[in-house]
């Protein structure tokens, strides 16, 4: 199976592989529980797939390579999305993040887009286990194989309106991920990131000069 970037995947921690630069992972990786989060990199070794692993802070962040037999199973920021555990959270109508997801969703749903849930408040709701607080950011994807413009871009972010916390869009696309923010802006390029590193790109749809 092809993972992609911000799929969740739960396997045996121990069976995590370190990355060249640091031959040896932390304790706190290799014992810990929970999924780990699928990266945009292209990896040379196909029985591979990069993957980012978090710990009990934000300090603790670690680059990693997961075999693939080891994946036990996986959950996509679209499926979290699906589920709708954010309507029986507890803090739903006090946390600034679940407060803006509640306006966000009904924007996404009223133009028929599908997205994705990811970063903290992905993760907390795939798991169950705490990571937002009072600043969290709101950070969602949305998927489009097909060109998305650049006024529709420009509409969807008005219609977004202010937001209780800071919201970061990636438009997923079938070359790499850019920003909404950025693809609404007056550039006439901008920057999507790829497996193979981010490029400089007219039309995110096709593709660009690398970086």
């Amino acid at each position: 199976m092809m993972w992609l970037a911000h799929d969740l995947l739960w396997l045996d921690r121990s069976l995590l592989v370190a990355g060249t630069e640091k031959p040896d992972l932390p304790d706190w990786v290799t014992s810990g529980n929970g999924p780990v989060v699928v990266r945009r990199e292209l990896v040379s070794i196909a029985e591979l797939v990069a993957v980012g692993v978090r710990g009990a802070n934000k300090s603790e962040r670690c680059a990693a390579y997961a075999p693939l037999s080891a994946v036990q199973s996986s959950l996509t920021p679209y499926e979290i999305t699906k589920a709708q555990a954010w309507l029986d959270h507890q803090d739903r109508f006090k946390a600034p993040v679940l407060q803006a997801l509640e306006i966000v969703a009904q924007v996404l749903d009223g133009h028929n887009l599908e997205w994705g849930i990811t970063g903290s408040l992905g993760y907390e709701l795939a798991t169950g286990d705490k990571k937002i607080h009072a600043k969290s950011d709101l950070d969602l994807v949305i998927k489009a194989p097909k060109p998305l413009s650049k006024s529709f871009a420009r509409k969807l972010l008005k219609e977004l309106g202010e937001l209780p916390c800071r919201l970061d869009i990636q438009i997923e696309t079938m070359t790499g991920a850019m920003a909404l923010l950025e693809w609404a802006g007056e550039s006439s390029t901008v920057l999507i990131k790829t497996e193979k590193g981010p490029f400089l790109v007219a039309n995110p749809w096709e593709g660009g000069r690398q970086l």
